[in-house]
């Protein structure tokens, strides 16, 4: 059973196109039989995600490691939201140096993300270590939040190959970071 998460968020899409484009890659994912057309909304699955289709196992990184046995579904998160790992690790493009927020680095992270969840698309970030400062929603890293009005969530699912994963991308047409973590 794997019991962890995969959000593939469009960092780009606005939140009026995000409702169009959450339409338009699930009837991509139905079409291609990855998921099932109708959410069950029975048992003990929420009404809202949809269970994995007869081709699931085209998107794991490794096909044979596809059980059925705790594979939850995909849903779509259509809304401002801000989707994170525990872990947390970013690189500055200005001096390439790797690093986790912490102390009170992941203070200003936070009060950064929650303006951000707030509204406030040009809110900043400055590396603790050379100073310069960037937009919050570019920062990437080994680890990277995703700010976005749309993510395509992959819940219990083994991981997704990096091949899907741009499939998936360029079927959005926009920029993408994927959130990991688990459950």
């Amino acid at each position: 059973m794997h019991n962890g998460f995969e959000i593939i968020v469009d960092r780009d899409v606005s939140a009026a196109e995000a409702p169009r484009l959450a339409a338009r890659i699930r009837g991509w994912l139905i079409e291609r039989s990855i998921i099932t057309a109708t959410p069950p909304g029975c048992g003990f699955l929420p009404p809202w995600l949809h269970r994995p289709g007869p081709a699931y196992a085209a998107t794991l990184r490794e096909p044979s490691s596809h059980g059925s046995t705790g594979v939850r579904g995909v849903y779509f998160k259509v809304k401002r939201a801000v989707t994170w790992d525990a872990h947390h690790r970013l690189t500055c493009r200005a001096c390439k140096v790797q690093f986790e927020p912490e102390g009170e680095g992941w203070g200003r992270w936070r009060e950064a993300a929650e303006a951000w969840l707030l509204g406030d698309d040009s809110v900043h970030y400055v590396c603790p270590h050379c100073g310069v400062s960037e937009r919050l929603v570019e920062w990437e890293g080994e680890a990277p939040w995703g700010f976005g009005h749309l993510g395509v969530a992959f819940w219990g699912w083994a991981p997704l190959s990096e091949r899907f994963i741009r499939e998936v991308a360029t079927q959005l047409g926009h920029r993408t970071v994927v959130a990991r973590g688990w459950l």
